[in-house]
């Protein structure tokens, strides 16, 4: 029976991954070679995140831009290699730490997937570290159905720390219970972003081999409901997070089950995050069992302070004060300097002191790839460079003051609009700010933004990004056509250009357009819709927009697409032309 059990298991697990493997075109890699940006975008030393990285992460990856992901190699590999110094407590030693196959993408336009593969880990034969499917959108948002093997949620990913040593905190356990989060863990998450707050509420088993996918059986593995909510880190430089946890681990003497051991843990989070400097801190707490059987509500705790600062030039510094308690008290102070040669190769040394034992120095080389700057890895086997118009636009700021120096000068010289849409279609502006940027759950609206700012603090804006959006380094010509572009969508400042909406929103195969312009109406408006395909597009046929009879002033139309991706319709009105760009479902 459980023999049976587990290969159902299997069997479903297998079956949910076919698409991912069989699908290329659906398939993407590592995520900075798919969207053709920076590794530092996301990362501060990888696989340390940004505010940004951890957003995007977050989010299951949905709000990347599907159509650049489909494109690009869906395969990457990682590789860890770590030398412990010897001193006089222990031997030295040399080892591949970790050897990976990564992969990630969309499956359609509302999921998205991620595999993670040890080939090796800490020198022996590694097993699946991640292997998990998202459906996103949800409840007409950025919520999402995570199921399979995933980190387990906690208000900071320890597993993301880029320290040569672990959280002890993280990585402590109790007596015959192995439940902690560090490690990624099979199971069903409901996750989800909302302005400043992301929230997650899981069911959790074990972190075995595929063979243990979505075991919740109590006599094998732990299970676990996992509850978190945090609430800064987007606009605000602050965040703070809590976590509950209440799980049932089993109890064995020799090989007799003998029950469970109800066990809890609570914790809470404080962070604080600039581009220079890094702080957090957690306290951490819950009741266990001891291997001694009769022995309940053993008290489990821990607690940590780290801080971290970017030294410029691609180096970083971190510190931190680690304490865990449980079975045994552990203390360790560590000391981790790291220096990107490249974007996507790190040089790592460490100092962690321990209370009671000699100093263990520590070096370590990591690598990720295939990443180039400037240029991308595609699913046919050939390198593209990056086309300068896709990158993407800061999605988070704060107005200026008129007379601010910063707003001076970022001054955006006269730009063309139509330039601008096409950099913010090609870089899917609308998975943050919403469908027509009026506003999403996680970005603000742009929609009318020129009714708010000047154009000199709108380039501002782009050129100094709040985080947790990085600089992406647009040039002067850049940020004034998106300026242009943004300021021009719904008539302008003064309202005498054309405002044009489509319903839906958010098309799967048509939509009717319409057009209002101000002052005299145009005698003829026609559109025509073409599909993006990398650097070329595929134009569909011409489509004559008719007045409304009500109302002059308004035209209106069928527009009928043949596929989902980012759409370019072109508007025609009495020799004048503007592009809009709209993004149509699969």
């Amino acid at each position: 029976m459980f023999a049976t059990s587990r290969a159902l298991r299997v069997l479903v697990l297998t079956m949910l991954m076919v698409p991912v493997v069989m699908g290329r075109a659906r398939a993407v890699p590592v995520f900075a070679n798919g969207q053709g940006v920076s590794c530092e975008v996301c990362h501060t030393t990888f696989p340390g995140m940004t505010r940004y990285g951890m957003m995007v992460m977050m989010s299951n990856f949905q709000i990347l831009n599907e159509h650049l992901q489909n494109e690009a190699l869906p395969l990457a590999a990682r590789v860890y290699i770590t030398s412990m110094l010897a001193n006089k407590q222990n031997h030295g030693s040399t080892q591949v730490s970790d050897l990976s196959l990564l992969g990630g993408g969309f499956i359609g336009r509302n999921f998205t997937w991620y595999l993670e593969q040890h080939v090796i880990n800490s020198g022996v034969i590694g097993d699946t570290e991640q292997s998990w499917l998202s459906w996103n959108g949800l409840l007409h948002g950025t919520n999402s159905l995570q199921v399979g093997k995933f980190h387990t949620p906690f208000p900071f990913m320890p597993a993301h720390a880029w320290t040569i040593s672990d959280y002890l905190l993280a990585d402590q356990t109790t007596g015959q219970n192995q439940f902690n989060p560090n490690d990624a863990r099979w199971g069903v998450a409901f996750n989800g972003m909302s302005n400043e707050f992301m929230y997650n509420l899981s069911w959790l088993t074990g972190s075995g081999p595929m063979g243990d996918a979505l075991d919740y059986n109590s006599t094998r593995n732990p299970r676990a409901i996992d509850a978190n909510i945090s609430y800064g880190g987007m606009e605000v430089p602050w965040s703070v997070g809590l976590v509950g946890m209440r799980g049932w681990a089993p109890l064995a003497s020799a090989t007799t089950f003998e029950g469970s051991d109800k066990f809890s843990r609570e914790g809470v989070y404080f962070g604080y995050q600039t581009d220079a400097w890094h702080y957090q801190t957690m306290y951490y707490h819950g009741y266990d069992a001891h291997p001694n059987l009769t022995e309940f509500n053993v008290p489990l705790n821990g607690y940590f302070f780290e801080l971290e600062r970017d030294l410029g030039w691609r180096n970083h510094i971190t510190l931190r004060y680690d304490v865990a308690s449980s079975d045994t008290l552990n203390r360790q102070y560590v000391i981790d300097i790291a220096h990107n040669v490249l974007p996507n190769l790190a040089i790592v040394g460490e100092d962690a002191m321990y209370v009671q034992g000699r100093p263990q120095f520590a070096l370590q080389f990591a690598f990720a790839g295939p990443y180039q700057y400037g240029k991308r890895y595609l699913s046919n086997l050939h390198v593209a460079p990056v086309n300068e118009q896709k990158q993407i636009v800061p999605k988070y700021a704060e107005p200026l003051s008129p007379g601010s120096s910063a707003a001076a000068s970022a001054a955006p010289s006269a730009g063309n609009a139509n330039a601008g849409a096409a950099l913010v279609s090609a870089n899917g502006c609308e998975g943050c700010h919403g469908v027509g940027l009026k506003g999403g759950q996680i970005g603000p609206a742009l929609y009318g933004i020129e009714h708010r700012l000047n154009d000199e603090q709108i380039g501002s804006l782009i050129s100094s990004p709040k985080a947790p959006m990085p600089n992406f380094g647009f040039n002067q010509t850049q940020i004034g056509d998106i300026v242009a572009y943004l300021t021009s969508l719904d008539g302008g400042s003064t309202g005498a250009k054309p405002v044009v909406t489509f319903s839906p929103a958010a098309p799967t195969d048509q939509a009717t357009i319409t057009v209002r312009f101000s002052g005299t109406p145009p005698r003829e408006v026609s559109v025509i819709p073409a599909m993006t395909m990398g650097g070329a597009s595929m134009a569909a046929r011409k489509v004559e927009l008719k007045p409304s009879p009500s109302d002059p002033h308004v035209f209106t139309g069928l527009l009928v697409v043949s596929m989902g991706g980012p759409w370019t319709i072109e508007l025609e009105y009495d020799g004048t032309t503007m592009d809009v760009p709209l993004n149509v479902g699969a």
